[in-house]
C-alpha cells in the first residue's frame, strides 16, 4: 500500500509548553490496499500508488514487499520534517520536453538520495526488461552526486537532525533487504528524542 502524505491523519495534544504528543494516527484511501503475507513477493502489470512516494521497487510494479511501505513511510517522514523539496516535481512539463516521466526523475533522484541500485533490489525485482532499465539510472544518479555532493542524503538529511536522519537512512535504504522492519521503525530512539 503505498500512501500519500494527506491520507495519514494525525491527532495530538499540546501542552503548555507547546510539545506535541501524537493521541492516535490513521490512515485514509485505501482504495488499492492489499494485505500482503510476511515474507511474500507482489507482482502487477502496472505500478501501485502515487508516484511521488513509492518506493524504487513501486516504481517498477515488480517484487513489492512490506519493505516498500518502510521506504514511502520514510519519504513522508522526510516530507513531515520541512525536507518536502527535495521529493516534489514542480514542473511535469519540463520533465516530458526532456523525454522523461515523473517516475524516472522521482527514481534517479531516489538513487543520488539514497544509493545505487543493488543486487537486494534487482533479485527482488526479478525482471530483465527493468533490470536493463535500472542500469541506466544508476550512472545518472552517479553523476548527479558527483557533480553536486550535497544531494545525498548523508548531506541534507543533516539538517533533520542525527536521530532523525539515522532512522530515515534505515527506511530508506535501497537494499529492501537491509532496510529497516516496521519493528525496528517504532523502537527507533528517535521518537522518544525531545526537541
Amino acid at each position: 500500500m503505498e500512501k500519500e502524505v494527506f491520507d495519514i491523519l494525525v491527532d495530538w495534544n499540546c501542552d503548555e509548553k507547546g510539545a506535541k504528543t501524537v493521541t492516535s494516527v490513521a490512515l485514509g484511501d485505501f482504495d488499492i490496499a492489499f494485505k500482503l503475507q510476511e515474507g511474500a513477493l507482489l507482482h502487477t502489470p502496472h505500478t501501485i500508488g502515487n508516484a511521488m512516494w513509492r518506493s524504487p521497487k513501486g516504481q517498477t510494479g515488480r517484487g513489492i514487499t512490506k519493505a516498500s511501505d518502510i521506504f514511502s513511510f520514510g519519504l513522508v517522514c522526510i516530507y513531515a520534517l520541512g525536507a518536502g523539496e527535495v521529493l516534489l516535481i514542480n514542473n511535469y512539463q519540463e520533465l516530458l520536453q526532456l523525454g522523461m516521466t515523473a517516475e524516472q526523475e522521482i527514481l534517479v533522484r531516489h538513487l543520488s538520495y539514497f544509493g545505487p541500485v543493488n543486487q537486494g533490489l534487482l533479485k527482488q525485482i526479478n525482471d530483465g526488461k527493468w533490470a536493463t532499465a535500472l542500469s541506466s539510472a544508476p550512472q545518472l544518479a552517479e553523476l548527479d552526486v558527483a557533480d553536486r555532493p550535497e544531494l545525498s542524503f548523508e548531506q541534507w538529511g543533516q539538517e533533520l537532525g542525527s536521530g532523525a536522519q539515522d532512522l530515515i537512512a534505515g527506511m530508506t535504504r535501497i537494499d529492501p533487504t537491509a532496510r529497516a522492519t516496521i519493528y525496528q521503525v517504532l523502537a527507533h530512539k528517535w521518537w522518544h528524542e525531545e526537541g
